[in-house]
């Protein structure tokens, strides 16, 4: 079974995402995190089940995973599930890509 490993700038977007929506209920904030980490962690059992992002040249194979409003991208390697970002489905995708993809 590959292991799941998440990104420092993937961390920062989870982070991100709790302190905006603690702004207005905490509680929903604490429930959309363990809403995508529980997702994350569910990849171990079919990793390739997502889709491969092809909305762009990328120097890897991007997945999308949808979390409600967010979409988790993340790369399939062999010993390896890598969560490189973890974006609202709003965002400019292909900005934020590129940014994790150097």
């Amino acid at each position: 079974m590959r292991k799941v490993v998440i990104l420092p700038i993937a961390e920062q977007d989870l982070a991100g995402i709790v302190e905006y929506l603690a702004q207005f209920y905490e509680s929903t904030a604490l429930r959309q995190y363990d809403h995508i980490v529980n997702k994350i962690k569910d990849l171990t059992l079919f990793p390739e089940k997502y889709e491969i992002y092809s909305e762009g040249q990328y120097r890897l194979p991007y997945r999308r995973m949808p979390v409600d409003s967010y979409l988790v991208f993340y790369v399939v390697l062999e010993d390896t599930i890598e969560i490189h970002r973890i974006l609202h489905g709003s965002r400019e995708i292909k900005c934020h890509l590129n940014d994790a993809d150097r």
